[in-house]
């Protein structure tokens, strides 16, 4: 953990929100909407629409690493004090409208945005992007290991390569579903080894 988020945690107060939200509506792409909310505990949930598929609604608890995290990229920020400001004046292409709510003390902060330069906006940004695509790749192993077991090894290529991509939120949170293919007797050897190899690299992180 950086010096400057660990600053950020002893400094600021993490707890004096009671929900967050982050939502990304897709104007392109597989998606419709894909939205997390959060309480300071960090448990909440993963609601995502694909195009021409009904609304998947899942829990969400992230591990005390992911924890730390998603409040450190969130005071980094000082709870949205800023967010009118956030969307950047540069012309970009549509990458997604953002909009970040949070629910405080005092009322509701809100931010809506296409792209931002800020670059404590943006590590927000990256970890709920990225938290996105790890709930959405999990939901779609669990699945694959209901219906479509032969592609489990395709997907755990996936997952080693958003891992060395840096683009998984919360590398300890896969651990669950990585120890139920390891566990699973109808699946073959090579599948069950694979997962138990990422298992240990992400149990080796600190």
């Amino acid at each position: 953990m950086t010096l400057l988020a660990l600053l950020l945690l002893v400094f600021i107060p993490q707890n004096d929100f009671s929900q967050f939200t982050y939502c990304r509506d897709n104007a392109r792409g597989p998606f419709e909407s894909q939205c997390i909310g959060m309480n300071p505990e960090a448990k909440g949930e993963v609601r995502f629409k694909r195009r021409e598929a009904d609304m998947v609604n899942m829990e969400l608890q992230l591990s005390p690493a992911g924890k730390e995290r998603f409040l450190a990229v969130l005071a980094a920020t000082d709870n949205l004090a800023e967010g009118a400001s956030y969307e950047s004046n540069r012309k970009v292409a549509d990458l997604g409208l953002k909009k970040l709510t949070i629910e405080l003390p005092t009322g509701r902060r809100e931010a809506s945005f296409n792209f931002s330069v800020r670059r404590e906006v943006m590590e927000l940004v990256t970890f709920f992007e990225n938290l996105i695509n790890q709930e959405t790749l999990g939901f779609d192993i669990n699945m694959a290991l209901q219906f479509e077991r032969l592609s489990i090894p395709k997907r755990l290529d996936q997952v080693e390569g958003e891992l060395r991509s840096k683009r998984i939120a919360d590398p300890h949170r896969l651990i669950p579903m990585l120890q139920k293919i390891e566990s699973d007797q109808r699946l073959v050897n090579f599948a069950r080894t694979r997962a138990a190899r990422l298992r240990q690299q992400i149990e080796a992180q600190k």
